[in-house]
């Protein structure tokens, strides 16, 4: 029976496709209708990184300090951080206000050019009106001309206009985006508090000087984040009970054109379970891509180079990435203008360009610095080493001859061979042994040869190689 067969015979018309059954989606229907094409829908978590990462872009930009985000009892979300505030006036083409077109319109922002933003996570003008459709309640209040806008959504339709509430001083700016998500559209409709914490955490981490806060309004929790000095800080303070080969970690802050490395890298001989974490416009990318290419291979030729130097490394020996990447801690963070990911959810960076302006900075770097640290240089070139040799061993052939005189306990073994073509005979001496080793379980004698000296002829076993 053939799974598909062409059906040759005449059909019916009933069913005409013609330009009527073409299907124009509108608005954010798209997003209703296929929401895992947009955003993880196993939870809501990613509504809120959503909306997190557009408050870190104004953190980026230099516009804010400070990102609190509120779980409250209902499951509900508030994200509120003191930038420039989402704008209010009026867009000259749509004839609508600014943050209207950006909650209602898919691929409307800021952020396709470097006008007003240079780094950004947002480069699809997808990301918040997508929290908007999948949301049975969205409002927004903004802070900015000395006045305070608030503006209703309910199921991505906008329900209350734009409307100025109260006054306020002038220095106060800032955007608070409080949201509902739609339970039907997620497996588990629950915030996970381990994923925001962890996620306003990062964002510290990676931003210097940046100030996160999470509230839990259940259980009446709430944890402030910042870190003043950086990755560096953190990786520190992650590794400080393992025994790493550097005394302290190997880190800078590198700028490039239209790139900003800042990384913090060390290696931990007896662990293989060490943070590596990467970014790219502080958007945590877990399968990696391009960024972390660049990285690896640049650390990669810097040990080779060190070790070529230093006539550190044998005669027909090669290392391979992997070969210094098993036992490694590192923290990468990217900034990438017009960064280019795989998907909406930003997990792996694509741009393809970006591979190269990391090797090249972290290359020089790391060259330099093992030339000005010679001893925890040689460590590392030490491990690198070592793994070279287990990898190489264990991708060696096994010799069946080899691999049965090892285990014949007599080490004694006695070929025979036929005359002309075949295979040749290997007769093992021990009898437990051979009977083991020897399916047929035969005893047999050689025939025309004398057993060794000790051993009893009838218990030879024999195979063929």
């Amino acid at each position: 029976m053939k799974l598909f067969e062409l059906n040759t015979g005449p059909k019916p018309l009933t069913n005409t496709y013609n330009a009527e059954s073409i299907e124009i989606l509108k608005g954010l229907d798209p997003v209703k209708r296929r929401p895992g094409m947009y955003t993880d829908t196993s939870s809501p978590d990613h509504l809120a990184f959503e909306v997190i990462d557009n408050s870190v872009d104004e953190a980026i930009a230099g516009y804010a300090d400070r990102i609190d985000v509120v779980l409250k009892a209902d499951n509900s979300v508030v994200v509120t951080d003191n930038g420039r505030g989402m704008p209010v006036d009026i867009h000259p083409e749509e004839k609508i206000s600014g943050v209207e077109l950006i909650m209602s319109t898919l691929h409307a922002g800021a952020k396709f050019s470097n006008k007003d933003y240079s780094y950004s996570g947002g480069l699809h003008g997808v990301g918040v009106s997508v929290v908007n459709a999948l949301s049975s309640s969205l409002s927004i209040r903004i802070k900015r001309d000395g006045r305070e806008y608030h503006i209703g959504f309910r199921n991505g339709f906008k329900t209350e206009d734009l409307a100025i509430m109260n006054k306020a001083d002038g220095t106060e700016t800032g955007t608070s985006l409080h949201f509902y998500p739609e339970a039907s559209y997620f497996d588990r409709p629950l915030f996970s508090k381990a994923a925001l914490q962890t996620a306003l955490k990062s964002k510290a981490i990676l931003c210097k000087g940046l100030v996160t806060s999470f509230h839990d309004e259940a259980s009446g929790e709430k944890t402030v984040w910042k870190y003043d000095q950086g990755i560096d800080e953190y990786l520190g303070e992650y590794l400080k009970n393992d025994k790493c080969i550097f005394k302290s970690p190997f880190s800078g802050d590198l700028k490039g054109e239209d790139i900003q490395i800042s990384f913090a890298v060390s290696w931990i001989p007896e662990s293989d379970q060490n943070p590596q974490e990467s970014y790219v416009n502080l958007i945590p990318t877990k399968l990696g891509g391009t960024h972390v290419n660049g990285f690896r291979s640049g650390l990669l030729e810097s040990v080779r180079d060190f070790c070529k130097f230093r006539n550190l490394l044998p005669k027909g020996l090669f290392l391979a990435p992997e070969d210094i990447w098993d036992n490694i801690a590192y923290i990468l963070s990217v900034k990438l203008s017009d960064a280019q990911f795989s998907g909406q959810t930003k997990e792996r960076l694509s741009s393809r360009h970006c591979a190269g302006l990391v090797n090249i900075q972290i290359r020089d770097a790391f060259t330099l610095w093992l030339n000005h640290h010679i001893e925890e240089g040689e460590k590392l070139a030490a491990l690198a080493l070592e793994n070279a040799k287990s990898r190489v061993k264990k991708s060696r052939p096994v010799n069946p001859q080899k691999d049965l005189w090892r285990r014949c306990p007599s080490r004694q073994i006695v070929r025979l061979h036929q005359h002309g073509p075949g295979p040749e005979r290997i007769v093992l001496c021990g009898g437990g042994f051979c009977r083991r080793f020897c399916q047929a379980g035969q005893r047999q004698t050689v025939s025309g040869h004398h057993a060794p000296q000790g051993q009893n002829s009838q218990y030879l076993g024999y195979g063929f190689i």
